[in-house]
């Protein structure tokens, strides 16, 4: 019989440990040899029990996942980091593969699910929740007839928030972007929430693609 992949797991919330846990001693070829209530206790879970895949919670109380993706990725490359999220968007699953992790799976997810992530990771491939990926191509589809070459026409924002939305798409923070317009961060913010609100996108990666579409910048604009 082959050796079973050995798990971490990170979750402040003791009963989606359990749960967790239970779900993966029902999957052949698995075995958790090691769990903890926060981040800060990652590198040493790690060192100690050596696992082949690290699950966490993106958002734990004192120190998260995604505040610890960086220290792992550095001291452990080839570690599969597997990230469980409430958050249904795709500002906190581009983090999370800019910092390392390998798949990023809805806490709401079928319990398949977790099976197909362990399974990608081990494959090399990265894995995403299927809900999260149907949202972002809804958001895409749902902005397509609007894109007619002119933007203050198709765009249903203000002039303000095609200026912020321009700023936004170009890879400016909010602290810039309110430095820039001499607004305060607070406005910025209310200002991006509208605009993702009357757009019906929910991160940033589609508004640049939108700011492109509509011809708010153009590909080759710094």
């Amino acid at each position: 019989m082959a050796d079973k992949r050995r798990i971490v797991l990170i979750d402040d919330h003791h009963l989606v440990r359990a749960g967790l846990r239970s779900l993966l001693e029902d999957t052949e070829g698995y075995e958790v040899v090691g769990e903890g209530d926060d981040g800060s206790v990652a590198l040493d879970l790690i060192a100690s029990r050596q696992p082949d895949v690290l699950i966490t919670d993106i958002a734990m109380k004192h120190k998260t996942g995604l505040a610890i993706l960086p220290d792992i990725k550095r001291q452990y490359p080839d570690l599969p980091v597997i990230l469980l999220s409430m958050h249904a968007s795709k500002d906190y699953l581009q983090e999370a593969f800019e910092k390392g992790a390998q798949a990023y799976l809805l806490k709401d997810s079928a319990e398949i699910e977790l099976e197909l992530a362990l399974a990608a990771v081990f494959r090399g491939e990265r894995y995403v929740s299927p809900k999260l990926s149907e949202a972002m191509l809804e958001a895409l589809s749902g902005n397509t007839q609007e894109a007619d070459g002119q933007p203050k026409q198709a765009i249903p924002l203000t002039d303000r928030q095609i200026e912020i939305l321009r700023l936004i798409a170009l890879g400016k923070g909010t602290k810039e972007i309110a430095f820039d317009l001499h607004l305060s961060a607070k406005t910025i913010e209310s200002h991006r929430a509208q605009i993702m609100e009357r757009l019906g996108i929910r991160d940033v990666a589609n508004l640049v693609r939108y700011a492109l579409k509509t011809g708010i910048i153009d590909l080759d604009e710094e």
